[in-house]
Formats: structure tokens, C-alpha cells, sequence
């Protein structure tokens, strides 16, 4: 190896030594930290009174075209050139964790609002489930009429569905309640008998057991422990 060229400028070395290594020369640089131990701060551009130069290093069977590579280079770094220094690094990464947490609580607060409203969605959807068909059902009028004691057109529009659907026990079962609540205890039992006979539910056992026995007590004779429709 011998030296090429020697350079006060550590960015000037490096940049001399990156061009000779895009045209595969090898090179390498020497003494370009021994400022480092000079025993005064490093000059960037001109070094101490006691400044080492920095050699730029090449294989002596390339010292030729080396040394045109470097004679028909770009120009040299002017005397202003600011390579920047290591105060600047920390600062920038510094702006960038600051965006980096500031995306972040963007996210956060927009999932937020995407949580709420998927809830509200979730919410809107229960109450239609809930209430379309509460109002689109045939049993929806017969309902409101029981709340509203209206018993005999309770009675009537529960009728008209049950002759429409005769064989729903659930139609038979209401039938049953609206005739208990108007003491018609008689009509009550057929229909809770008619009930248990589609779909004998515990329920609707319990009712037509419930109805036999005001009827016995009415007439003095014990029921029978087993509905029988």
C-alpha cells in the first residue's frame, strides 16, 4: 500500500476513498483517529497545530488510475461545508418519537370513537330485533288490549288469530289466560286442555292444573293429580 494523498478534512478523506471504492480500487484511510488522541478537540476542517494528517491508502498497482480518478472528480467541499454534528442526531430522533407518539394517540383516540360506535350500532340493531317483531306480530293488538284491561277485545282479536293458526298452542294458551282474567274458568281450562294437547310446556301444565283446581273447588270434587285434556 502507499499513500495516495493526505487530508486535513475527515469528510474530504471519506469521500475521496468512497469514489475510489465505486471503481473497485482498494484503498483504505490511515491516522484518521488519531486526532482523537492529540490532546486538543478535532477540527473538522484543518485540524490542531498538532494534527495528524489522514492518508488515503491504495495497492501500488493501482496508484495510477487511482490518482486519475481522483484528479477528474467533482469539486472539492467548500470551506462553509457543515457535516453536521452529533447534537443533531438526537434531536431529530427526538421529532420523530414525538410523531410517532402523536399518530399514536390519534389512533388511540379514534378507536375510541370506533368502539362507541359499533356499541351504538350493536345497541340499534338489539332494539330492532326486539321491537320489529313485536309490532309486526299478530299477538302485538291482543297484548295492548290486556294492558289495557280491554278484555273482551282482547278476546275477539285473539279469536281471529287463533282461527287463523289453530293448531299454535301459544294461541290456545292466551285464549286461556284472557278467559281466567275474566273468570271464565270453564272456557279457561278447554283452551289450557288445547294448549297442553299441542305442546304441554311445564307452564302451560302448571295453568291447566291451576284452572282445575278452582274448578273443584267450586264444585266440591278433588282434581285429579294428572291433567287429563
Amino acid at each position: 500500500m502507499v499513500t495516495l494523498r493526505t487530508y486535513s478534512n475527515p469528510a474530504e478523506a471519506a469521500l475521496a476513498k468512497s469514489l475510489l471504492d465505486d471503481h473497485k480500487i482498494f484503498c483504505s484511510l490511515a491516522d484518521e483517529n488519531v486526532n482523537l488522541y492529540g490532546g486538543g478537540p478535532v477540527n473538522l476542517y484543518g485540524g490542531g497545530p498538532l494534527a495528524m494528517p489522514i492518508r488515503l491508502l491504495v495497492a501500488e498497482d493501482q496508484a495510477e488510475e487511482a490518482a486519475r480518478i481522483l484528479k477528474t472528480k467533482g469539486p472539492e467541499l467548500s470551506d462553509d461545508f457543515d457535516p453536521g454534528n452529533a447534537n443533531q442526531k438526537p434531536s431529530q430522533k427526538e421529532d420523530t418519537n414525538q410523531q410517532i407518539l402523536s399518530e399514536v394517540r390519534k389512533l388511540h383516540h379514534m378507536s375510541q370513537w370506533m368502539l362507541l360506535l359499533a356499541i351504538s350500532i350493536l345497541v340499534i340493531a338489539v332494539c330492532l330485533v326486539v321491537e320489529i317483531p313485536r309490532h309486526t306480530s299478530p299477538w302485538s293488538r291482543v297484548q295492548q288490549a290486556v294492558r289495557e284491561y280491554d278484555y273482551e277485545r282482547a278476546l275477539n282479536l285473539a279469536k281471529n288469530v287463533v282461527r287463523e293458526h289453530p293448531e299454535d298452542y301459544y294461541g290456545h294458551e292466551y285464549l286461556g289466560y284472557i278467559y281466567l282474567q275474566m273468570g271464565n274458568l270453564n272456557q279457561a281450562e278447554q283452551e289450557y286442555s288445547r294448549a297442553f294437547e299441542l305442546a304441554p310446556p311445564e307452564r302451560v301444565k302448571s295453568k291447566l292444573e291451576d284452572v282445575r283446581r278452582r274448578l273443584a273447588r267450586q264444585s266440591g270434587v278433588e282434581p285429579s293429580a294428572t291433567p287429563m285434556p
